[in-house]
């Protein structure tokens, strides 16, 4: 009787642990459910951008002053050339929506995100911003974007 219930408080013992392990497993660096990574959110970031879709870069970013001038200033730019000539913005846009997006050297901490993104174009126009993220309630945002070294 006793083996028995030394067996069954073992069987316990492991059930318990295996539930545990697999909820660390499920839990552990995971965003919300469907929440991008960060290295999607890059990419939503910059193309929401490219495209004019503004309310959607904001959303996608910190509201802190670096964010918000970065922002303001590439929609001054772009409403800028689509008053003096829309054809060439609209060029320009389509070129870049076919550019290639990279990342390389990325950094991940557990709620930061560092990375070196790279946008090149078919002619062979290059690129290179360093852009940080930081993860607020489980969805990433860019909070930081400099020059890349």
């Amino acid at each position: 009787m006793r083996k028995f219930i030394l067996n069954i408080l073992l069987l316990v013992g492991i059930a318990g642990l295996g539930v545990l392990m697999a909820w660390f497993v499920k839990s552990c660096g995971k965003t919300e459910e469907g929440a991008l990574s960060p290295q999607d959110t890059v990419r939503a970031f910059y193309s929401s951008l490219l495209t004019g879709r503004w309310d959607e870069a904001a959303g996608l970013c910190l509201q802190n002053d670096g964010m918000v001038t970065y922002c303001q200033t590439f929609r001054d730019f772009w409403e800028k050339a689509r008053k003096t000539d829309s054809t060439s913005l609209h060029v320009a846009s389509e070129i870049l929506q076919e550019a290639r997006m990279s990342l390389a050297e990325s950094r991940q901490k557990k709620n930061s995100f560092t990375t070196q993104f790279t946008i090149e174009t078919e002619n062979g126009d290059v690129r290179t911003k360093a852009v940080e993220l930081v993860r607020e309630d489980g969805v990433w945002r860019v909070c930081r974007i400099t020059e890349a070294e």
